[in-house]
């Protein structure tokens, strides 16, 4: 049965302004933003913005401990508010407005600031604050705590781009997750006669690995990811080919039996040829995850801060 309770209806019962598959405005005295897209990742996230005050953890207490009636599968806090991602399936908004009639509920008995207060600095907008957006949530503040807001995500993304890439460490990092996938990658070789699922686990620990060492985020690191774990696990696989064709006649030259069995026998032919396709398709999936992931690095804060008039 389709569900009659919409959006646009939710939006409607509630006095909020429709956005792009979203909804926003003030609920019980807090404001709020709610996205909702049934393809999308994360399909909801709901915002309530308010001056957590240094109390983010006190709040992260409250999501935890709450996590299953709420339904939440993902949270987080940060200076101006708190954002949910809750895993819903039938009668979505009424789970919705539940969430909100929660939260909002104990923010405002925990004496959390509602939409009066600005979230930046924690006191009364006299004089109704300035409409702006940030990272996609529109919301109220003072302008001068806007615009030292715009200029510390700046300030802070333009330190980003001057740090060193540390490409050396990074290069070790990846090297050590394409290892780790290579001995995974000879487990499953030695169980199974197919182990190409070890060079996801290479990509991903490379890459991994590469930032955890100290290498910075770019596109060396997304090449970096890639291909070091694609050329150990071809030079691994080529090493089990060697191997086994030594257990099965060591008297022979082990190139001449691999191309020998490649040429006359199909099975070998067919196993051979599977590992070696999804060697290159898992690492081109893997990889993409990897860029991905930089994309999201790259980018900017400040460029999805502005007054709400300047795009509207």
């Amino acid at each position: 049965m389709k569900e009659k309770f919409r959006l646009k209806e939710f939006a409607e019962k509630h006095g909020l302004t429709m956005g792009k598959k979203s909804c926003y405005g003030n609920y019980r005295g807090y404001r709020i933003h709610v996205k909702y897209a049934a393809m999308g990742n994360p399909a909801c996230l709901i915002t309530v913005v308010t001056n957590t005050k240094g109390r983010e953890q006190e709040i992260e207490k409250y999501l935890q401990k709450n996590k299953r009636e709420l339904k939440l599968t993902n949270y987080g806090v940060v200076g101006i508010g708190l954002m949910v991602s809750p895993q819903l399936y039938m009668k979505i908004f009424e789970q919705i407005e539940k969430i909100l009639d929660k939260i909002t509920g104990y923010l405002h008995k925990a004496g959390f600031s509602g939409a009066e207060i600005c979230p930046y600095c924690g006191m009364p907008m006299e004089n109704g604050g300035i409409e702006m957006v940030e990272s996609g949530i529109p919301f109220r503040a003072h302008e001068e705590c806007f615009e030292a807001a715009l200029e510390v995500a700046r300030r802070r993304e333009e330190e980003e781009l001057q740090k060193p890439s540390k490409r050396a460490v990074g290069f070790a990092g990846a090297c050590l997750g394409a290892l780790a996938g290579a001995a995974l990658f000879i487990l499953m070789y030695l169980w199974w006669n197919f182990a190409a699922l070890g060079v996801v686990a290479g990509v991903l620990l490379a890459g991994y690995l590469y930032g955890r060492m100290g290498g910075k985020s770019t596109k060396f690191k997304v090449v970096c990811s890639s291909l070091v774990p694609l050329i150990v696990t071809l030079l691994v696989y080529l090493g089990c080919l060697l191997i086994q064709a030594g257990l099965s006649d060591a008297g022979t030259n082990l190139w001449n039996k691999i191309m020998t069995d490649f040429a006359n026998d199909s099975e070998y032919r067919l196993q051979v040829l599977l590992n070696i396709i999804f060697i290159f398709l898992l690492d081109f999936m893997s990889t993409v995850y990897i860029l991905f992931s930089y994309l999201r690095t790259r980018r900017r804060i400040s460029a999805n801060m502005f007054r709400s008039e300047e795009k509207m």
